[in-house]
């Protein structure tokens, strides 16, 4: 069994079908006097990943006599809101959670925030479990230090601390993930390529050993945090404008970070970054707006979230180098605004 190092206190466990044979033997091996039978266990998970992959799954705890809780949330970001946390929480008390017991967030990175979140608001000390289905629940999700929910168009307007016990990331959950959703992950690993591995684009297009691939992406998220861990929002600007000119609907979050990345790279890495993207079936060009409507967005959030001084992650000095920069907000909007001319069609 391998594992991974995330540069987080708590263990990631990784290969072919880890998560159908050793999750329930993880929580057997931590239930200290506590019998396993005795221990109560809830899954939160979609409708997608539920139907294609749950009895199997389900099948390790059924085996040693335990049948797990299950509640199914609809975590795209529209519905990723206090709402769906309702949801979790009401099984929480329907089956009397108490300190000690354990939540499998069995999903992407929007099943993982909802599970998260509310484990780090309930009173009860309860156990969590990631195990991600997507590559950006993979690549980004379960390295962050906080899990966010959405409100109406407004993206990541809360948040709780993430506290995992274990990871478990298998390479068989990425053979049914949706074209749509794919771009969540590529995005998040282009992000860091353009922040510290260039090399990690080309293996972006191979990911032929899941452990290595992942390996390489966490030693260089743990580069970039290293050097200043905002950098991380680079792109994020526009990506969460147009997410919330369109209410979540008709760009992914992938989709949205992706053209917001390539409207900030110098022009000269542009046409190289268009044929990643060609490739990863990626948008090069924001359609279905005017320009001015997505940047009236972003001068509204400017406004809202920040006082006079803008953190905005650009090129350093030396043309190579992203640094974050402390800028007035009028001279931070020119800098979006030139960066939304590359990308958009009108």
């Amino acid at each position: 069994m391998d594992k991974i190092d995330l540069n987080r206190p708590y263990e990631c466990f990784c290969g072919q079908d880890i998560a159908n044979d050793y999750v329930c033997a993880y929580i057997a091996e931590r239930c200290g006097e506590q019998k396993l039978e005795d221990c109560k266990i809830l899954v939160v998970s979609d409708r997608n990943v539920g139907g294609y992959y749950y009895s199997r799954f389900e099948q390790q705890f059924l085996d040693k006599g335990i049948r797990p809780q299950l509640t199914i949330v609809d975590a795209r970001n529209t519905y990723k809101n206090l709402d769906s946390i309702s949801e979790v929480i009401r099984s929480f008390i329907d089956f009397d959670f108490v300190s000690g017991d354990w939540v499998i967030a069995f999903g992407g990175g929007g099943v993982l925030d909802i599970a998260a979140f509310a484990c780090g608001i309930c009173t009860a000390d309860i156990n969590l479990i990631c195990v991600p289905t997507t590559l950006n629940a993979m690549a980004e999700g379960i390295v962050s230090r906080k899990a966010y929910l959405n409100s109406a168009s407004h993206k990541n307007v809360l948040s709780a601390d993430l506290t995992i016990k274990a990871v478990f990331a298998d390479p068989i959950f990425l053979n049914s993930v949706p074209d749509k959703v794919k771009s969540n992950g590529y995005a998040a690993v282009i992000r860091y390529a353009m922040l510290a591995d260039p090399n990690l684009m080309k293996e972006l297009l191979e990911k032929n050993d899941l452990r290595v691939f992942l390996e390489k992406v966490f030693e260089t998220r743990k580069k970039i945090e290293l050097l200043n861990p905002l950098l991380i929002t680079m792109g994020d600007e526009i990506a969460e404008a147009i997410e919330a000119y369109f209410r979540f609907m008709n760009y992914s979050e992938g989709e949205a970070l992706a053209l917001s990345i390539l409207a900030s790279v110098p022009a000269r890495y542009r046409e190289a970054m268009k044929v990643l993207y060609n490739r990863l079936g990626l948008p090069v060009t924001l359609t279905g707006v005017p320009g001015k409507m997505i940047l009236k967005n972003v001068e509204k959030t400017l406004l809202k979230y920040h006082t006079e001084k803008v953190s905005l992650v650009d090129l350093g000095d030396d043309g190579k180098t992203w640094v974050l920069r402390e800028l007035d907000r009028d001279r931070a909007f020119e800098i979006l605004k030139k960066r939304l001319e590359v990308i958009c069609a009108d």
